[in-house]
């Protein structure tokens, strides 16, 4: 398995909303994060307990199919630790950027201080 983090930081897992909100609403957007980066957190912290909980919500994990369900859980848990939780860096998305624009994907680089956000991190 080649793993691309072992190469290229790029932008990965997030939140979206949209412009509206984080004007009319910015306390929203705040609780938000915190609530998910909480919640990821507790997550990592008790992935059995996390795992169990979301058996009741999401359709599939339990039943025949639950050991390979709890063994792709727990590999994702991977993509979700970080130092800096709700932080997202810029040279990422500069990287993000190349990779999409080399691959034509994107025709043209963006302004991407108009993508993403940290005023609701915890990091600015």
């Amino acid at each position: 398995m080649i793993r691309v983090a072992d190469f290229a930081h790029l932008a990965s897992n997030g939140m979206i909303t949209n412009e509206k909100t984080l004007a009319d609403d910015p306390a929203l957007a705040r609780r938000m994060v915190q609530a998910v980066t909480r919640g990821i957190a507790y997550t990592l912290a008790n992935p059995d307990e996390a795992f169990m909980i979301c058996t009741q919500y999401v359709e599939g994990l339990s039943g025949p199919n639950q050991v390979v369900q709890k063994d792709i859980f727990e590999a994702s848990l991977e993509y979700w630790k970080s130092k800096n939780m709700g932080y997202s860096d810029p040279q990422s998305w500069e990287n993000m950027q190349t990779v999409l624009l080399d691959m034509g994907l994107l025709t043209g680089p963006l302004d991407l201080t108009k993508a993403y956000t940290n005023q609701f991190s915890s990091k600015k």
